[in-house]
């Protein structure tokens, strides 16, 4: 029985006395999708200074992988978040699969070598972070159903930045 139930109980009386009306909107999740298209802002105009190829076109290159590098820690973050909110705390196996992004984004976050080579390797990071999202949601281990209506699309926008940021730099 929950909190709120007890504060049922104490005003109304017995639970199954009290008549409710059954409410089924869905969760508020404008200020999660309002969050999530502005993280994706900083890499759409980072890839468009890539292609307009004008002067500063290699430090966006730079600002795009370091970025893409931290999203892929935000993830593991989420990841985390999601496992020491279960009932029974987070488990070796929820700690690894937090651990695994981070330690994924290590090398992209070193300020060696060509950045483009990272823009694949962050794009296959996130893809493969978000196919085991849906899957673990789908079990009933990972984010509550609404995280993935927020995290779809966004995957979408980072993936579609790389790409334009990618072919950007071919033409």
């Amino acid at each position: 029985m929950g909190y709120t139930d007890v504060l049922e109980l104490r005003r109304f009386g017995r639970k199954a006395d009290v008549k409710r009306a059954k409410f089924s909107a869905g969760p508020n999740t404008g200020a999660a999708q309002l969050l999530a298209y502005l993280a994706s802002a900083p890499l759409i105009a980072a890839a468009l200074v890539i292609v307009a190829d004008g002067a500063r076109a290699e430090l966006a290159a730079y600002f795009m992988s370091l970025y893409g590098a931290a999203l892929i820690v935000f993830f593991g973050g989420v990841r985390w978040g999601v496992a020491v909110m279960k009932e029974g705390g987070p488990t070796l196996r929820a700690l690894l699969g937090a651990a695994l992004p981070l330690l994924a984004a290590l090398p992209l976050l070193a300020p060696v070598g060509d950045v483009y080579w990272k823009f694949a390797a962050i794009m296959a990071v996130i893809a493969l972070l978000l196919i085991d999202d849906l899957k673990a949601t789908r079990s009933g281990s990972g984010a509550p159903a609404w995280y993935l209506g927020v995290r779809l699309p966004l995957t979408v926008l980072i993936e579609l930045a790389f790409l334009i940021a990618i072919v950007g730099r071919a033409g």
